[in-house]
């Protein structure tokens, strides 16, 4: 093996462990054999680093090293391979050009292997078969190098119980992200790392409010990596309000205080401003970002959301505000434009492995019925939606329709679509514009004991 080979294997797996698990690494993992790896060692650190990115959804210097022991010094191989790396920015080149490497070096020996069993075969028939063969595995060693590589069963399972520990030792939350709202994690069980979240409802019903409590409550909480508990961090795409009227309502929520408080600031007296003060502290620190700009493409938000996420490893949950103002692209109807754009928001959760939740708008059509509860059709060209989305929650306030319902309180957080765990509904209080905790049993029983929909009358808009 010649020293640029031994270098360039150390910089592949320099620039894994410095970098982390970003999305250029998770491609190098998916799409690099193993067997590129020449030096005994590498290929060992090489599965070790995949093995804690695929069940630890990490790649951290130090655990890696402790995993693979301490004999002949091995903890100090490792390490010192950290310092191996050129530019961790690289990573990509160093995978690419490692892999051609393999590519010239199978290719050599398949030839030399090959090359005695077709001119030494017993008849032309038995040549011609092992022409066949060797042609096969040319054309297996020619995939692309972006191309990823299946992984066996075997060495899944093999892995698993680690999974298993991990959630005995921290919790079952430590595998999926919470909303904060306790009622509706217990029913969906929270967010996967590859989720797409939909949070759709007619004007009016708390769309926008309900996504930033869901963003608040995923901010403040702590995501387990390794032997570290680190903030979780939110990146918000307000393509609908200003980061000025989304700030507003974060503050408003955050005091318990409409948001017509905060325009009106004259009015306010020692109480209103202590409730501010506190909400602001609250607010304070949060790894919350935001992302105010209109009319961007899918592709866009894909490449500001990967670089973040590459910046800031901690990204937890992914926001959008909201689908219907994604600029679409051109398409022959509309229904496909904007399957273009669910599609796209499913595969940048998948590869960012960050849940993706959108808002988005229920069709008119609601309005026309007698219950105006909100189901799946209801969403406005929304077959892909439907299909692409792993859950989908609505939102319905009798309110809306009737101030005076008894059930006007109450905001309801339907669960329609589900791929791992039940539907059902969530009820919360909707005081000062703001969702809150209720009891559950008296809010149903109040929410379900009158007509599906209330009368068109006294309709106002919060």
């Amino acid at each position: 093996m010649i020293a640029e080979d031994y270098y360039l294997e150390a910089s592949v797996l320099g620039a894994l462990l410095n970098a982390g698990l970003t999305p250029d690494a998770v491609d190098v993992l998916n799409t690099l054999p193993g067997d590129a790896f020449v030096t005994p060692f590498y290929n060992k650190l090489f599965a070790e680093i995949k093995r804690q990115a695929t069940q630890r959804k990490m790649i951290d210097a130090l655990l890696v090293a402790d995993a693979m022991g301490t004999e002949n010094g091995t903890f100090a191989n490792v390490m010192e391979t950290c310092k191996a790396v050129p530019s961790s920015a690289n990573l990509k080149g160093y995978a690419k050009a490692l892999n051609e490497k393999f590519v010239i070096r199978s290719f050599a020996k398949l030839m030399e292997s090959s090359y005695d069993q077709i001119t030494m075969a017993h008849n032309h028939e038995q040549a011609l078969e092992n022409i066949q063969k060797f042609t096969s595995q040319v054309m297996a060693l020619g995939r692309p190098g972006d191309e990823v590589i299946p992984v066996h069963i075997d060495e899944l399972l093999g892995a698993y119980a680690e999974v298993l520990e991990r959630r005995v030792t921290n919790g079952e939350e430590s595998d999926t992200l919470k909303t904060g709202i306790a009622d509706l994690d217990e029913i969906t069980g929270g967010m996967n790392d590859e989720d797409f979240v939909v949070v759709a409802a007619r004007p009016g019903m708390g769309k926008t409010e309900f996504a930033l409590k869901v963003a608040e409550g995923v901010a403040s909480s702590e995501r387990v990596m390794g032997e570290q508990r680190i903030r979780r961090g939110v990146l918000i795409f307000t393509m609908e309000m200003s980061n000025q009227q989304v700030i507003e309502r974060q503050i408003a929520g955050a005091a318990n205080m409409p948001v017509s408080s905060l325009r009106k600031p004259s009015r306010m007296d020692d109480i209103d401003w202590g409730k501010i003060s506190m909400g602001i502290q609250r607010l304070m620190g949060l790894d919350v970002w935001m992302v105010d700009a209109a009319n961007l493409t899918i592709e866009q938000i894909r490449a500001i959301a990967e670089r973040h996420k590459r910046r800031y490893p901690g990204l937890s949950l992914i926001l959008v505000d909201y689908l219907g103002l994604i600029k679409k692209p051109r398409a022959e109807r509309n229904d496909l434009a904007i399957a273009v754009i669910s599609g796209g928001l499913k595969t940048m959760a998948k590869e960012l492995k960050t849940p993706v939740l959108s808002l988005s708008q229920l069709s008119r059509e609601v309005e026309k019925r007698t219950n105006k509860r909100p189901v799946n059709a209801d969403l406005r060209d929304g077959g892909s939606i439907e299909q692409d989305a792993d859950s989908i929650i609505m939102l319905y306030r009798d309110a809306v329709y009737n101030e005076n319902s008894p059930a006007a309180p109450y905001g309801e957080i339907i669960v329609t679509k589900n791929r791992f765990g039940t539907l059902g509904t969530v009820y919360q209080e909707f005081r000062n514009g703001h969702f809150h905790d209720t009891d559950q049993a008296e809010a149903a029983r109040i929410c379900t004991t009158k007509p599906a929909a209330g009368h068109h009358q006294n309709r106002r808009d919060f």
